[in-house]
């Protein structure tokens, strides 16, 4: 028999030891029992959960299955299309305040539209308003005031459009998730995106996208991030981590919000990127990449990450939580997205320990 030397031996044995254990996988029955007993219908979420994951190719472990339930918690409290207090008083006060911003030929414009009803219904857009009660509501009656004004009043529609072709509804379902990507991510899987707003009322819609939308993004080590990236943009912590290293290597005071450009409206000239250019005007063209992993491959990147070390003489951090304050008129306090992040992870911690005793 062979005699192996014994830092041979020991390489093989540091080999083995750094052998990542075996993906543990939950069946439906092990999902629904991590899922809140206050739900209704736990073994149903739980079927359409483990299909999200398969559809997303993620394993159904503890990581995966708890990330999803903490995020649907948090959102909806495990309802497919949640109903938010006072939506109709809510959507009226916005309508109108738009209204307000357009001028005095809106207000006449607004009355006449919400007179109007869609064609083969009995209520008008007015009554319909008052009644909506979930944001599946509100978003079919957009959708169903721009197609009748289409049909009815073609050139009304310039100002009508600037009222409600802009749907306000931009994130949906039991995940609240960005309907913008679940329409992308729905022409990836060959369905067709027009169905994407019905679809992400049902439970198996919203999981589905929610799921692909929480595990896109930046590589993280925590859940926390990822969290963090679904309430505030995908690779959002990840942003904010390399905008928090610039303006420590260039002396600038920098939001760190995740964005490194500006989106409404769309400009490259901002803080971040004034301050990127300190480092190099030829790491300027970058920062498009900001929204994906690619960033990480970039010159901009190396060049702040470099920088970071050369002065702290240690590794920067990879991620951290963005400043980002939430804007929505169905908040009633302040929030902000390092809250979001911390409340979902508190859900995932829970689910964790649940599955931990579960024997």
């Amino acid at each position: 028999m062979r005699a192996w030397p014994l830092f041979a031996l020991l390489a093989v044995s540091c080999v083995r030891a750094a052998r990542p254990d075996p993906i543990v996988e939950l069946d439906a029955n092990e999902i629904a029992r991590l899922i809140p007993q206050k739900v209704a219908d736990r073994e149903g979420w739980a079927t359409d959960l483990e299909h999200a994951l398969k559809q997303s190719r993620l394993p159904a472990d503890e990581l995966h299955v708890c990330s999803v339930i903490a995020v649907v918690d948090q959102e909806s409290g495990f309802h497919a299309n949640p109903i938010v207090p006072n939506l109709a008083s809510i959507a009226r006060r916005e309508i109108e305040r738009k209204a307000s911003s357009l001028g005095p030929l809106a207000r006449p414009v607004l009355h006449r539209v919400l007179s109007d009803k869609a064609e083969g219904t009995k209520k008008t857009f007015d009554q319909r308003l008052s009644a909506v009660r979930t944001e599946g509501d509100l978003d079919r009656l957009y959708r169903d005031i721009i197609a009748e004004e289409v049909r009815r009043y073609p050139v009304a529609v310039v100002v009508a459009g600037e009222l409600y072709e802009r749907n306000p509804i931009t994130t949906a379902g039991s995940m609240q998730v960005s309907v913008s990507f679940s329409e992308s991510h729905a022409r990836q899987l060959g369905r067709d995106p027009d169905d994407v707003r019905d679809e992400l009322y049902t439970r198996q819609g919203g999981l589905l996208y929610g799921t692909a939308r929480l595990f896109a993004g930046g590589d993280y080590d925590e859940p926390l991030y990822r969290f963090a990236d679904f309430n505030a943009g995908e690779f959002a912590s990840r942003n904010a981590a390399f905008q928090e290293q610039l303006a420590a290597v260039t002396g600038t005071k920098l939001a760190l919000d995740g964005d490194l450009l500006a989106y409404a409206p769309y400009s490259e000239d901002t803080e971040t990127m004034r301050a990127l250019k300190k480092l190099g005007e030829q790491y300027v063209r970058d920062a498009k990449h900001e929204k994906t992993k690619r960033f990480e491959q970039t010159a901009a990147w190396r060049a702040v990450k470099d920088a970071w070390r050369a002065k702290y003489k240690r590794e920067p951090a990879y991620a951290r939580l963005p400043d980002v304050k939430l804007d929505s008129p169905k908040l009633s306090r302040e929030l902000t997205t390092a809250w979001f992040a911390k409340s979902v992870q508190r859900r995932y911690d829970a689910c964790v320990a649940a599955n931990a005793g579960k024997n």
